[in-house]
């Protein structure tokens, strides 16, 4: 098959997989690559003030599709405040991912609406992995959408069938992917030959157009590594276009994205 009928997803790095916890240095590698699509990622509750402080510093103008990754993990009197602080990157139309384990007070965060993203969960979390554990947190926040990890999700499902699932019933809710390959302590790794070929299998002509994150741990000044963690991704999730009856470029105008005509001011 020709690369002419083949439909590549828009794809790029959460910025805490190339440089753990170290947003200006992933984000002056980036400068020298193609990619136009980044995760900038606060993983840790002690690196999100910080990070919002300095979002109109950050060097960004490459990028038409921006998302914000929230902290995985904070004690639950903090949660007033992290909203607060995401509040900052709410204004600016980017997508905010979080985590459904630390959203104790749903209330709280009805006001990012739809940029808000549901991470589904990997097998040490207690909720938010299932299609069932998923609906229950959008019955609270029904405006949210889905950040789908695949990774997660192939964990607690090696036949793919939960994975397909998720794709199924939420496939206008899906509003970013993350992708890599998990090994057995849960950690996000490179992906193997065998994990690109389980995520080619899934039913991606189902759904829009939707950014694809890597999360595949690269703390490592190797070019050549990323890069090919990059092609792997888009081969991982290219579509043929003759699946995808509306897609007529592979321009990506997403609501809830910097690039996107809805985002907001």
């Amino acid at each position: 098959m020709s690369d002419s009928n083949l439909l590549p997803p828009c794809t790029g790095f959460s910025t805490g997989a190339l440089e753990r916890g170290d947003y200006r240095t992933a984000l002056e590698w980036l400068k020298d690559t193609p990619t136009d699509t980044v995760e900038i990622s606060a993983l840790r509750f002690a690196e999100l003030r910080p990070l919002v402080s300095d979002l109109e510093n950050l060097p960004t103008d490459q990028f038409k599709i921006i998302s914000f990754h929230t902290p995985s993990s904070f004690a639950p009197e903090l949660e007033e405040e992290v909203v607060e602080l995401l509040k900052s990157v709410h204004r600016r139309g980017w997508n905010i991912v979080v985590h459904p384990d630390v959203i104790r007070r749903p209330s709280l965060w009805k006001i990012f609406g739809t940029q808000l993203l549901i991470e589904n969960m990997d097998r040490r979390k207690s909720t938010g992995r299932t299609v069932a554990e998923l609906d229950d947190i959008f019955a609270l926040l029904p405006e949210a959408r889905l950040c789908l990890d695949v990774a997660h999700a192939r964990q607690l499902d090696t036949t793919l069938t939960l994975l397909s699932r998720l794709i199924r019933h939420f496939a206008n809710r899906i509003a970013e992917i993350h992708i890599s390959e998990l090994d057995s302590h849960c950690r996000h790794v490179p992906m193997s030959w065998s994990a690109v070929k389980d995520y080619q299998s899934l039913p991606w002509s189902i759904i829009g157009e939707v950014p694809v994150i890597i999360e595949s741990i690269l703390e490592t000044t190797d070019r050549r590594g990323r890069e090919k963690e990059l092609a792997l991704a888009r081969k991982a999730v290219t579509r043929r276009v003759e699946q995808v009856a509306f897609a007529a470029t592979t321009a990506c105008y997403l609501p809830g994205y910097a690039s996107s005509p809805k985002a907001n001011p």
